[in-house]
C-alpha cells in the first residue's frame, strides 16, 4: 500500500484517479485542489463535473484530509514534507511542481496526461489532437520534472475514440482508461521504482492553449478527421470558421463525411458540402 498526496481539480480525469486508488486500497494521506467551490470549473481544464460530484466530497466520504489551494503549491511545503509520503500524483492541476515539492516522496511525483507522450505536450491536448487529425490516442503517466510533460514515461495505455462524439463524450472515454493505466503504472512503481521510459524529444510536440483563430479549418485534414473536430467543437457559441470563396461560414454541426471527392462547396439549407483532402464533410452553418 503507498502513502498517496493527490493533487488536482474536479475533472473526470482526476474523480476516476481518485476514485480507483480509494477502491484498490491505496493510502490517499492528502488531497490539494484548487477547487474553490462546489462547481468550480478550472480554467485550464474547463470540464463539467457530472452529479456535482468533486474531489472535496469524495474526500470528505472517505475521512481523507484535503485543503484548498489558495496560495501557490510551494507555500504549502512545510505541510507537504511532514506528510512522508511515498509518492504525490498529480491530475488536471494546471501549476508546475517546483523541485522541492516533486522530489519530496521516495517514489518521486507522478501526473496523468491525456495523450501518447511525447506528442502532444501542452495543456489542452486533447483540442489540439482532434486540431491536428491524431490516429493514436491514449494516456501517459509520466514522472514529473522541471519541465512540463517531459518526465519519463512510466506506463501507456492506447484508447479507442469514436467518430462522431463531441470532445467531453471524449473525455469520459479516456478517463475509462485511467484504472488499467495506474494499475500497470503503480504496480511498475512498487516493484521497479527507477524503471521507465525517456521521451523522444525526436518525436515531440507542443502547443499551447487554443486561442479563438484555432476554432477554424485552416487545415484541411481528411474528410474524416474535419469531421470528427467539428462533432468535437461546433455549437452556436463556439463555431468552427471555414473559409471559402462564397465567404466564411460558421459551422455549429457536423452532419456526414463520405470519401467522395468534391471540388467546389455545395450550400443547401443552412447546410455546406465542402471538399476535404480525399473527401467531403456536410456540416450545419450558422448565420
Amino acid at each position: 500500500m503507498l502513502k498517496i498526496i493527490f493533487i488536482g481539480s474536479s475533472t473526470p480525469f482526476a474523480l476516476t484517479a481518485f476514485q480507483w486508488l480509494i477502491q484498490n486500497n491505496q493510502k490517499i494521506i492528502a488531497l490539494y485542489t484548487p477547487d474553490s467551490a462546489p462547481l468550480h470549473r478550472s480554467k485550464r481544464f474547463p470540464i463539467q463535473v457530472e452529479n456535482h460530484e468533486t474531489l472535496i466530497q469524495l474526500a470528505r466520504l472517505h475521512h481523507i484530509p484535503y485543503t484548498y489551494l489558495d496560495n501557490p503549491i510551494e507555500d504549502y511545503y512545510p505541510q507537504l514534507k511532514t506528510t512522508n509520503a511515498d509518492l504525490i500524483m498529480t491530475c488536471c492541476f494546471g501549476k508546475r511542481l517546483p523541485a522541492s515539492i516533486f522530489t519530496l516522496p521516495s517514489l518521486g511525483s507522478i501526473n496523468i496526461h491525456p495523450s501518447l507522450l511525447p506528442q502532444f505536450r501542452g495543456p489542452d491536448p486533447i483540442f489540439w489532437q482532434y486540431k491536428l487529425a491524431c490516429d493514436a490516442w491514449g494516456l501517459s503517466l509520466h514522472k514529473i520534472t522541471r519541465q512540463f510533460d517531459t518526465g519519463n514515461i512510466v506506463a501507456q495505455q492506447r484508447c479507442d475514440i469514436p467518430d462522431g462524439i463531441h470532445a467531453s463524450q471524449c473525455q469520459h472515454i479516456l478517463a475509462e482508461a485511467i484504472p488499467e493505466l495506474l494499475s500497470l503504472g503503480l504496480t511498475q512503481l512498487k516493484s521497479s521504482p527507477q524503471l521507465s521510459t525517456t521521451q523522444n524529444e525526436h518525436h515531440a510536440s507542443t502547443q499551447s492553449h487554443p486561442r479563438i483563430q484555432d476554432y477554424s479549418l485552416d487545415y484541411i485534414s481528411s474528410a474524416r478527421h474535419t469531421f470528427n473536430f467539428i462533432s468535437a467543437y461546433a455549437t452556436i457559441n463556439t463555431p468552427i470558421k471555414y473559409h471559402a470563396q462564397e465567404g466564411v461560414f460558421s459551422l455549429v454541426k457536423a452532419i456526414s463525411y463520405k470519401n467522395d471527392l468534391l471540388f467546389k462547396p455545395i450550400i443547401r439549407n443552412h447546410r455546406i458540402t465542402f471538399p476535404c483532402y480525399g473527401g467531403q464533410v456536410t456540416a450545419q452553418f450558422h448565420l
